[in-house]
């Protein structure tokens, strides 16, 4: 499931094996395609590398160290300040990353809203949670 806010993010939901991971590489392969500016997406792996269009720069957040929270949104902040051309992220596997829950994560989704809004980059990012459970910070971006 696919939901949108008007701060530019959505998110996609579901249980373990749902098909997340798999629409978010069909929608920055689309993306990809037609985007005027940079398409990223971050894993914390380099498995998606074949998966992904050339046209795509896929980032592995596992190759540099990064331990919190406030470490990834700096993370990204600093590719931002790097990439003035980057249009939108695609972000997948954060809880595994973290070995933890979608409910302990509102640190990253509070730093992707500030983001968002203060670069105009659009984030889509995945959830594993259903939609009927996630946390109000996820939630809140719901329309």
């Amino acid at each position: 499931m696919i939901l949108e806010d008007t701060k530019m993010i959505q998110v996609i939901c579901g249980e373990k094996g749902s098909g997340k991971t798999k629409q978010l590489v069909e929608l920055a392969n689309a993306n990809g395609k037609s985007a005027k500016g940079i398409v990223v997406y971050i894993d914390r792996s380099n498995k998606r590398m074949h998966d992904l269009d050339r046209s795509v720069r896929l980032v592995d957040a596992s190759h540099y160290g990064i331990k919190t929270q406030g470490e990834y949104i700096a993370f990204v902040k600093g590719m931002l300040a790097g990439n003035f051309d980057i249009e939108t992220i695609y972000i997948d596997g954060l809880s595994r990353l973290f070995d933890c829950s979608v409910a302990e994560m509102e640190e990253i989704y509070q730093g992707i809203g500030s983001l968002s809004e203060e670069y105009g980059v659009k984030f889509v990012i995945t959830a594993s949670c259903a939609a009927d459970r996630l946390p109000a910070f996820v939630a809140k971006y719901v329309k």
